[in-house]
């Protein structure tokens, strides 16, 4: 029996209604431990189980009423014993209007849930409680259904996921990206997802369902390939580049479709009237691939915002005024000291890190 009689008292505030935000946290991190949810089970069907009993009566207003009768006390007593089982799943993937800033999250129809623990099995259902996905060992793979929710997956600054869709497809999602798509994928003849941020995928060849993937400034249409797409918000260029296979590119900015041939970008920014294909820079354009970090003549704010993404840090300038310099350079992920003894030279000031934060320290 447990040491906490507290948690008796939130568990009893739990199937009456009852439980304070408070409680629900507590409750929430008592049932990670097996041996407490085992236990919850069995004080759940010996004191929220009594209505089992066919002969349970109530006596108001001078009458004696029989509340329920035998079948339905049974279907009473599996309802709450399945109540008491499935809310284990359910308290340990909080629900959220918005996506967590250090945990991947997954919105059905909007209603995020946050996957705390990527490495445990865990399963993504709707309202239905119809499953739709599972999540594993930092993989995503999605179940076949028939449903037709929308799924939007958000993925933090310092964290990737591979996402297994349900034609074959594999996709690999960098920090800071979010992709949306429906349930029921292949859809219309056609197989479409909504990126913000960057990608790399292997689409399965299938001729009568292309793929689609959208983006603020472009679409790339492919039957079967392999390529790399970056489309962040805070980023000034976006791209596409091509690995193996054929994709064909359009927007608002493209007078014709460009196709593309493996080995060739086409880049978007805002001082690019007209885009250009031009030959791929597969070490800089896909250097998280290569667990990597490349720079190419980006500017501060571009290396300092990249850092921050990569690596799920804050940066605070602290009043330090920085100078606006080109820096090129490539680096292992791992190697952060590195990278910061560098800046710390080009900079001239001092980098201080501070748990999620590297804080600039001016020497003067």
């Amino acid at each position: 029996m447990s040491e906490n009689p507290e948690i008796f008292k939130i568990i009893t505030d739990y199937f009456s209604g009852e439980i304070s935000e408070g409680d629900k946290q507590i409750l929430d991190e008592w049932l990670k431990d097996a041996s407490n949810k085992k236990e919850f089970k069995a004080y759940a069907k010996a004191n929220f189980l009594y209505i089992a009993e066919p002969d349970y009566k109530v006596e108001t207003k001078g009458k004696v009423i029989s509340l329920f009768n035998r079948n339905f006390l049974k279907i009473a007593a599996i309802f709450v014993l399945l109540l008491a089982v499935g809310v284990i799943w359910k308290l340990n993937i909080p629900k959220t209007s918005a996506p967590s800033t250090e945990f991947i999250s997954i919105a059905v129809n909007g209603d995020y849930k946050v996957f705390e623990n990527s490495s445990q099995q865990k399963f993504l259902t709707d309202t239905d409680d119809v499953k739709l996905a599972s999540l594993e060992n930092g993989t995503l793979r999605l179940l076949k259904n028939t449903t037709t929710n929308n799924l939007t997956i958000n993925v933090p600054n310092g964290k990737n996921l591979k996402v297994l869709l349900t034609d074959g497809t594999e996709i690999l999602l960098n920090a800071g990206t979010e992709i949306g798509f429906n349930s029921n994928f292949v859809k219309d003849h056609s197989r479409k997802i909504n990126l913000k941020g960057q990608a790399f995928f292997e689409v399965a060849k299938d001729k009568s369902n292309p793929f689609y993937v959208i983006t603020d400034q472009f679409t790339t249409k492919v039957l079967g390939t392999k390529f790399n797409i970056s489309s962040y918000k805070n980023e000034n260029e976006a791209f596409v580049n091509l690995v193996e296979g054929k994709i064909e590119v359009s927007g608002t900015k493209i007078p014709t479709q460009k196709i593309l041939a493996p080995g060739q970008k086409i880049s978007f920014s805002p001082e690019i009237k007209t885009p250009v294909v031009e030959a791929a820079k597969p070490n800089q354009d896909m250097d998280w691939l290569n667990k990597e970090i490349a720079f190419e003549n980006n500017t501060t704010d571009e290396v300092l915002s990249k850092i921050e993404r990569v690596y799920g840090l804050q940066i605070v300038r602290n009043r330090v005024e920085v100078e606006n310099f080109h820096f090129s350079g490539t680096f292992k992920i791992e190697n952060l000291d590195q990278i910061t003894n560098t800046l710390q030279i080009l900079l001239n000031c001092k980098i201080q890190k501070d748990g999620s934060k590297l804080i600039l320290i001016s020497k003067n």
